[in-house]
């Protein structure tokens, strides 16, 4: 929906200029609000406000990547962070590379938000909706909005703190259409029953809500046109802008000789650990027995998962590692098993610009617009995965020609220099100033 041209509000004469306030002690169960302002502040350029449901530092997701090359493309204004914080650490950590002019935060402890999923159970309402639904925020929100010309909201979760606001233009980062993961995994072979169950019930609820949800916005962003359609969006408000990548951090390394496939991703993220186990189950082992093939697992694992991971032969697990290149050192080749993901998977990207061939399920493959058995390879049964796995693994020359594609696809195609200008052009349509000119010119 399109509304009609917004009034700008009067610019605050409230000065920016405070000290960083050390983290109070408030009392169990109180909600508490911390700000961080910086000095010297210019009261001309063009003010956006970003409401985050996770703290988006240190980045160590591809939703946080997203978040903060989407600020930085904003350079030319002035852009304040608010955000939830979970945990004490959250509220009281110091980024040393911000590109925020000034963050918000608001402390919501996960007790608080568990409370508040098992409140909605009985209602319509999504329950990732209920879970970073927050009084404090919401009052933060009403505070920040009449000092800023733009908003945007990361994932609908702070979306829903923007319904009836029409002060200021509103995009909505809305990333991926989770309900399409829910309803791929609702019956899926392999989850327990209480992530059946979990599913099945957000389905009901989050569907509907994420096709109304973007008709109150000024414009949505999806990374994926296979999301927009799903949800049946209109093209002319819900823009397609992918993930990027960094290359400067993702440096070109053919693969070389080895003996182990990668498997990138935290295994806190329940699609995540679905896909490496369904394909320790259903892959890996005529891998390791045909060919004597390794399984490694590069990112954040928790206890109890790297200990389950580990049970199985000839799977290895790193845990968290400073570059995803310090983890596939004599991996032949990076897998992306998900099926039940949405929007894009960061990691296909991450392996196709390092060089290391990539052989992903069809869903992974979607929105990455790649070209199967050029620039990766495309599976749709395990059986042909693990061909094309072993196809790979015995000839290097079909490796170093996969690599050499792909690197090329993704530098055409996805380094965030090149997105930075898509995403400078996507907010002026709706904010006039002289950074326009500036940004996009």
């Amino acid at each position: 929906m399109v509304r009609p041209p917004h009034a700008k509000p009067p610019q605050s004469d409230q000065s920016d200029q405070s000290d960083q306030p050390s983290t109070p002690k408030s009392p169990a169960g109180r909600l508490h609000v911390q700000a961080t302002k910086p000095q010297g502040r210019r009261n001309d350029r063009h003010k956006v406000l970003v409401l985050a449901s996770r703290f988006p530092f240190p980045a160590l997701s591809g939703g946080k990547l997203f978040l903060l090359h989407t600020v930085r493309a904003l350079r030319e204004c002035d852009v304040t962070l608010l955000s939830i914080c979970a945990t004490r650490e959250e509220m009281e950590f110091q980024p040393t590379d911000s590109p925020f002019a000034a963050i918000h935060r608001v402390y919501l402890p996960r007790w608080h938000s568990i409370l508040k999923v098992l409140a909605a159970l009985p209602t319509r309402t999504p329950l990732q909706l209920a879970y970073y639904q927050s009084r404090a925020f919401r009052q933060k929100v009403a505070e920040l909005l009449p000092q800023h010309d733009t908003v945007l909201a990361h994932l609908i979760r702070t979306g829903q703190y923007l319904e009836g606001q029409q002060e200021i233009p509103q995009i909505l980062l809305m990333c991926d259409a989770i309900s399409m993961a829910y309803n791929r995994m609702a019956n899926k072979a392999g989850s327990s029953r209480l992530w059946h169950f979990l599913y099945r019930t957000e389905l009901a609820r989050l569907r509907p809500y994420e096709q109304a949800c973007p008709q109150s916005f000024d414009q949505a962003w999806l990374h994926s046109a296979a999301d927009r359609a799903y949800l049946g969006l209109d093209p002319e408000t819900t823009r397609i802008i992918p993930m990027g990548i960094d290359l400067a951090d993702f440096p070109f390394t053919p693969a070389v000789e080895g003996n182990v496939v990668a498997f990138v991703g935290n295994m806190s993220f329940s699609l995540n650990s679905d896909a490496c186990f369904h394909f320790i189950r259903d892959i890996f082992p005529a891998l390791r027995d045909r060919a004597g093939i390794r399984f490694r697992v590069i990112g954040a694992c928790p206890p109890a998962m790297r200990k389950k991971l580990k049970k199985h032969a000839g799977v290895e697990v790193t845990g968290k590692v400073r570059k995803i290149g310090d983890g596939i050192k004599d991996a032949f080749c990076g897998v992306c098993s998900v099926r039940g993901g949405a929007g894009m998977q960061n990691k296909v990207l991450n392996y196709m610009a390092l060089g290391l061939p990539c052989v992903t399920s069809h869903v992974g493959f979607e929105g990455i617009g790649a070209v199967p058995g050029r620039d990766l390879f495309v599976y749709h049964q395990p059986d042909d995965a693990v061909d094309l796995i072993l196809k790979l693994h015995a000839n290097p020359d079909l490796r170093r020609e996969t690599a050499a594609h792909a690197r090329r696809f993704i530098e055409g195609a996805y380094d965030w220099n090149i997105l930075y200008r898509s995403i400078r052009e996507e907010v002026a349509q709706l904010a006039a100033g002289d950074w326009v000119r500036t940004a996009v010119g």
